[in-house]
């Protein structure tokens, strides 16, 4: 469940929804009522067997199982006057119908080729016979002389959906779409499985084109216009349903005018007056606003048809097919889940029953006898899809996905409650005692040697015996959460594809709206993030962003996984579906979100890039939106992982080189990486990690407003005579921190002068240790945050024993309090603190004693460091670091 609050900006998709509801009123005054046939110009069944989709062919798979019968039989329930059935190059649909005395216009979706920019689309055809679609489909490597056939022949086209289309060359140049232009008159301008966005876009380039440009573009391009269109002048409107599955045909298409049709169809074919209706371009497109409901709820349904009907393609047609490596990988991985899927029969008896929902059959109330009474409530969901279905409810989209994500939400709860059952249970056993990170990035490295897996260990588990690698025992824990897990993740990815499809041509459409100057999305930004209530730095530093982003109200909002936080203005709050504390990482907790509602978030939302702070779920969320909406995503990197595995996590060498090769592999999903110091930029685009210098953003944090210098004395802050001088720690009492290090400096210290006193603010695990090492130090416990510029101004000198902070905020905060700091020389310390002028940056724990030593000893050392510390400080103002952010992540024109 999400809370949202209240949102400041104008909604792009109710514009959107306005443009299309007036557009679709005028083509319905277009033409007299009693004068137009309806039909869908664009729909597919089972004759669409060759998908253009590499992966589809490479798994030998075709686009629908769905019969003809039943094709026709939706299309008349949805009120078509006319029938076609548009599959890939070929008409045999057509053709049986006809054989069978059904009047059918004949018709085909022919995937051609543009030679001169090499790219892929999609021509709808209609009215050839069998002879012209022989040659039809010979000349359709080459979309010039396809259309000069069909021009000939009198074969009127449309070119489908004309934003989308195959290209291995990237986005095609607005010089291709303007050459198209001339070649075809009809174009396809509402396509049910597109959104509304792209189907605007194409009705208003059209509409913009004018005899001027027409001449202009034939001129530039060499063209002749003529040869291709019967008036190059005058360009069309269609729609069709573009159905696969046979859900939606219908619901969108295309009224076909012809003049006295009462009398005309008495004593002529209805598919004859729809083929004169479509050469003469008396068209008129109807459908309704979507986003990606429908072409969800068709893939959805088409990958249960691939769970029920597929066949194994064979490894050595997945090897030996045109492809990528990569390619062949995911062909081999889907291959291998579905038939890993078809073992699991709870699961299968529901995908064919959401399938035949789908499909308007209602199951037997006896059937519901037999379901687990767990599963009842999804059942029951199923149940009202199929109903829904057979009254041809208007908003039948919405009804569909309603129940879909009702479905979604109790797989989760069902799959999060058992696995939480299971965690504890394993906890109790002790099984997570020796559990380290050590052991399972371990995990993560796969024998090479196939004989591995063919050999047999211990009680028969395949591995190594003796040692070695050996699979873990999963069948075991997965016992009860296959089905949940199963079916919950189907619905997600028929969610993520159909958004995949639809935006995967994103750059195009933007590039589209700045050249129409229209539709233009809007810039705006979801920062996902794993911690917010934290205590960390990395929650500090975002709860300082918030407030910048209210303050200068950026359309930027921040999103977070937590059982605690209400929500507030630019601050979305997600209720984890689970929460669990890992057995090596007690820092914090590890939330679980719930996937399908960040996606849907991100839709409505309507942001158009993103940025994570943290590597756990709430990134992989992440990497999911980027891929699923074709966007840019960012990632701020707070943490050395790296210097945290070898110091804190102890990992092997071995693992650190796994552990440092995932990394690479995490933030290469990511457009941009934010760092905040140089040298991880130094790193991240050095041999190890490659990343290009353009990349990578260096970028800093800045000090609240209330660290300034206060006239606070040693005894009003620290019980101490006023005279004393005092060795300020101030942050969490870790070993990660280095606070183990303060014993032997501070004894070193105060042998030579006695007078210093150690003061500790913080809290942590470490805490109890180094109170038994430092018993005359001074731990002030927990410092509330408005209290810490009174002990920065109160105190001496910082120590900071940390030798991996990213950044360093309590620096800043000293340095804004005219606090000097002695710290080690790593990461973000020596790019703040400036050598003998304003601290000490050492290599050395020797080191760091003699300067803290000398810089006790020497009064106007004191004097001038603290001014220096001070000066240092305004050098990171927010305004400079948010602008530079804002510039990096292409938001400065917002």
């Amino acid at each position: 469940m999400v809370k949202n609050p209240k949102r400041k900006y104008g909604t792009f998709q109710q514009e959107l929804l306005d443009e299309l509801n007036t557009f679709i009123k005028l083509q319905e005054q277009k033409f007299p009522q009693n004068e137009l046939l309806k039909t869908d110009l664009h729909c597919h069944d089972h004759n669409s067997d060759v998908p253009d989709e590499l992966l589809g062919r490479i798994l030998n798979v075709p686009e629908t199982w769905l019969e003809t019968k039943k094709l026709v039989k939706t299309l008349q329930d949805n009120g078509c006057d006319v029938i076609t059935v548009t599959n890939h190059n070929n008409a045999r649909s057509c053709y049986e119908l006809q054989q069978k005395g059904m009047d059918v216009l004949t018709g085909a979706e022919f995937s051609c080729t543009v030679p001169d920019f090499d790219i892929g689309i999609h021509v709808l055809t209609y009215g050839f016979n069998e002879e012209q679609e022989k040659t039809l489909n010979k000349t359709r490597k080459n979309l010039y002389a396809f259309m000069e056939y069909a021009r000939d022949q009198n074969i009127p086209t449309i070119w489908a959906h004309p934003l989308y289309y195959y290209s291995r060359n990237g986005t095609p140049p607005i010089d291709f779409f303007n050459k198209m232009a001339l070649v075809f008159e009809r174009f396809e301008v509402l396509n049910g499985q597109r959104d509304t966005w792209q189907s605007l876009l194409v009705r208003t380039w059209i509409e913009k084109l004018n005899p001027n440009t027409i001449d202009q573009h034939a001129e530039f391009f060499g063209v002749d216009p003529a040869n291709y269109c019967k008036d190059p002048y005058l360009k069309y409107f269609s729609g069709g349903s573009d159905s696969h599955m046979g859900i939606f045909a219908g619901l969108t298409g295309t009224w076909l005018h012809i003049p006295e049709l009462e009398k005309r169809s008495k004593s002529e074919k209805l598919s004859e007056l729809a083929l004169e209706a479509i050469r003469n371009g008396k068209m008129a497109p109807f459908g309704s606003h979507q986003n990606s409901e429908k072409l969800t709820i068709a893939f959805l349904d088409y990958v249960f048809q691939i769970a029920l009907y597929r066949k194994d393609p064979g490894l050595i047609r997945i090897l030996l097919h045109k492809g990528t490596v990569r390619d062949k990988l995911a062909a081999l991985g889907i291959s291998n889940a579905f038939a890993e899927l078809r073992r699991h029969k709870v699961t299968m008896d529901f995908i064919e029953l959401f399938h035949n929902c789908f499909m308007g059959k209602t199951p037997s109330i006896t059937r519901r006898w037999f379901v687990p009474k767990v599963y009842k409530p999804i059942f029951d969901d199923a149940l009202k899809i199929a109903q829904k279905s057979n009254q041809r409810a208007e908003n039948l989209v919405e009804i569909y996905n309603h129940y879909v994500s009702s479905m979604s939400r109790k797989l989760n709860s069902i799959l999060y409650s058992r696995l939480t059952a299971k965690i504890e249970n394993l906890s109790l056993e002790g099984r997570f005692r020796d559990l380290t990170l050590n052991n399972l990035i371990e995990r993560f490295e796969l024998p090479s040697e196939i004989r591995t897996y063919l050999d047999k260990g211990q009680n028969g588990v395949t591995g190594v015996s003796g040692g070695g690698y050996q699979a873990p025992d999963v069948r075991g824990f997965l016992d009860g959460l296959s089905f949940p897990l199963l079916a919950s993740s189907l619905i997600l990815a028929a969610n993520f594809t159909s958004a995949r499809v639809l935006y995967n041509n994103r750059p195009l459409l933007k590039e589209f709206s700045e050249k129409l100057n229209k539709y233009r999305h809007p810039n705006r930004m979801l920062w996902l993030t794993d911690t917010f209530e934290d205590n960390n730095g990395v929650s500090m530093v975002l709860k300082l962003m918030l407030g910048e982003i209210k303050k200068q109200n950026l359309p930027i909002d921040l999103l977070v996984c937590s059982n605690s936080i209400e929500p507030d203005d630019h601050l979305i709050v997600m209720k984890p579906l689970a929460e669990y504390y890992l057995p090596f990482y007690q820092q914090q907790p590890f939330r679980i979100p719930d996937f399908l509602e960040i996606h849907k978030l991100f839709l409505e939302g309507e942001y158009d890039r993103l940025i994570c702070s943290t590597e756990g779920p709430m990134g992989l969320a992440a990497i999911y939106l980027k891929n699923a909406y074709s966007v840019d995503a960012y990632f701020y990197v707070h943490t050395d992982w790296i210097m945290f595995a070898k110091k804190v996590l102890a990992m092997d060498p071995d693992n650190i080189s796994r552990f440092r090769r995932l990394l690479r592999s995490y933030y290469h999903n990511f457009d941009g990486l934010f760092v905040l110091n140089t040298d991880h930029q130094k790193w991240l685009t050095g041999k190890h990690m490659g990343f290009e210098k353009e990349r990578v953003f260096l970028t800093s944090h800045w000090a609240e407003d209330i660290f300034y210098r206060r006239r606070t004395t040693k005894t009003e802050a620290f019980d101490l005579d006023v005279q004393s001088k005092v060795l300020l720690f101030a942050g969490r009492i870790s070993r990660e921190k280095g606070v183990m290090e303060l014993p032997e400096i501070y004894k070193k210290v105060k042998e030579t002068l006695p007078e210093v006193r150690m003061v500790i603010a913080g809290t942590g695990p470490a805490e109890k240790e180094l109170k038994k090492a430092l018993p005359d130090a001074l731990f002030l416990g927990w410092v509330n945050h408005e209290e810490l510029p009174n002990i920065y101004s109160a105190a001496d000198l910082l120590i900071l024993p940390s030798k991996f902070d990213t950044f360093s905020c309590v620096v800043l905060e000293s340095f804004s309090c005219g606090l000097p700091v002695v710290a080690y020389k790593s990461k973000g310390p020596k790019d703040i603190i400036q050598n003998g002028i304003n601290g000490y940056v050492v290599t050395s724990r020797e080191e760091m004693i003699k300067s803290t030593i000398a810089y006790f000893r020497y009064g106007e050392l004191q004097k001038s460091f603290k001014e220096a510390a001070e000066k240092r400080s305004k050098f990171y103002t927010k305004k400079s670091i948010v602008d530079q952010f804002l510039y990096d992540t292409g938001m400065h024109n917002c």
